[in-house]
């Protein structure tokens, strides 16, 4: 009831915004890409900002031989603080789409150095382009299926250093911040860096290159064990049909992405390749599992992509040319997970997706989204025996997505 109390006053809040906005300009859009201006002081060297977001999102399966169910879900209810004082800046925001409310960013970062940012606190590694870039800019309702290797947020520090075409990022990190542990042990110690280059960057074109490796432990509360599964790239339906179960045994694993972007106007390629080795104790062999995406963006109304060197991402705002008529977009992906090593016997499935999309911008940071997804998986993909293998199916995703 309390949750059905906040997103009521969410909605009401996120939808004076929109009017406040409207009143001022036809762009909807607030002070900053990054939040709604609260206050500023004089000097501008204290500002103080109110993020928000809310996602929701109807699915619809059809053709599938195991139960699946058509609905409708908050996909993201978000608040966030981001203070701003000096050369010292912070993040605090909180999910409230779960069953409680999660903490997503929570730091606190210096950028007195040039070009450099420290950051301390729970917050993303950065592993893969596609998720590093915020959920208000993906071109799809989902990430593609190999973000099932990505590491959610957790607690630790990182420096982020950036120049005119090139960006550097090193994190040392620990655990999720809402893990409790209570069996004594060590909290798992992690690592990731990751590098990004662009031969090409220009008022109208950039070409991306990039690479990422990580190290990671099994929590602390794990046993010893690690799970890589993923949904079909639509959230409606809790279903993980690839699954490689709980690897026990583990000692560690080791991630390894490459990623490439390319723009050219209103034209976006994108694509990315993922693997992990995972390492075993006692004799174990080791297991390697590996996916990837590509997808071609057109923003049929003639804008030009954004492109971020602070973050080193293809992501931001997209500005309508005709105010009026918005943003138009059509996109393409295909994208592969592979959970099956038969080296070490662990077959959790692989699962092979096409999707379409079609968005419309009315303003920048309002989108309406279509998604049709066929997805094609094996005999092996049974999220865990629950289900029968072999299941294709197509889904129906649509959706909006607002944010300030």
């Amino acid at each position: 009831m309390k949750k059905m109390v906040f997103l009521c006053v969410l909605i009401l809040f996120f939808a004076f915004a929109a009017v406040a906005e409207e009143v001022e300009s036809r762009d909807l859009t607030s002070r900053s890409d990054d939040g709604l201006l609260l206050f500023q002081s004089e000097d501008g060297k204290f500002k103080f900002e109110l993020d928000g977001r809310i996602n929701l999102v109807a699915g619809m399966y059809m053709g599938n031989e195991n139960p699946r169910s058509n609905g409708i879900e908050v996909r993201r209810a978000r608040l966030g603080l981001k203070p701003t004082w000096g050369d010292w800046s912070a993040q605090f925001d909180i999910d409230f789409t779960g069953v409680e409310a999660e903490i997503k960013d929570m730091w606190i970062g210096y950028g007195g150095f040039k070009n450099m940012m420290i950051t301390l606190g729970n917050h993303k590694g950065q592993y893969s382009v596609e998720e590093v870039t915020s959920s208000r800019y993906i071109t799809f309702l989902e990430r593609a299926q190999p973000n099932a290797f990505a590491p959610d947020r957790r607690i630790g520090v990182s420096v982020a250093k950036w120049g005119k075409n090139w960006r550097a990022f090193a994190g040392l990190f620990g655990e999720e911040a809402a893990n409790a542990d209570e069996t004594g042990e060590n909290e798992a110690l992690n690592y990731n860096l990751r590098l990004s280059f662009l031969p090409l960057f220009n008022d109208n074109s950039f070409l991306h290159v990039g690479g990422s490796f990580g190290h990671a432990q099994p929590n602390a509360s794990d046993g010893g064990s690690v799970r890589f599964r993923a949904r079909p790239e639509a959230h409606v339906a809790d279903t993980r049909y690839l699954s490689t179960g709980k690897i026990k045994k583990v000692d560690s694993w080791d991630e390894y992405g490459l990623e490439l972007a390319a723009a050219f106007g209103p034209l976006l390629l994108q694509g990315e390749y993922m693997s992990v080795n995972v390492n075993r104790l006692e004799n174990e062999p080791k297991a390697k599992f590996s996916g990837y995406y590509a997808f071609a963006s057109w923003l049929i109304t003639g804008e030009k992509r954004p492109y971020s060197i602070e973050e080193g991402e293809p992501a931001g705002r997209i500005h309508p040319k005709n105010k009026s008529l918005g943003v138009f977009e059509l996109a393409a992906r295909i994208s592969n997970l592979n959970l099956n090593d038969t080296g070490s016997g662990i077959m959790g499935g692989e699962g092979n997706n096409i999707t379409l999309a079609a968005n419309w911008y009315p303003y920048p940071n309002l989108k309406f989204a279509a998604n049709y997804i066929m997805v094609n998986n094996d005999e092996y993909a049974t999220a865990e025996g629950d289900f029968t293998g072999n299941d294709d199916y197509n889904i129906f995703l649509f959706g909006f997505y607002y944010s300030f």
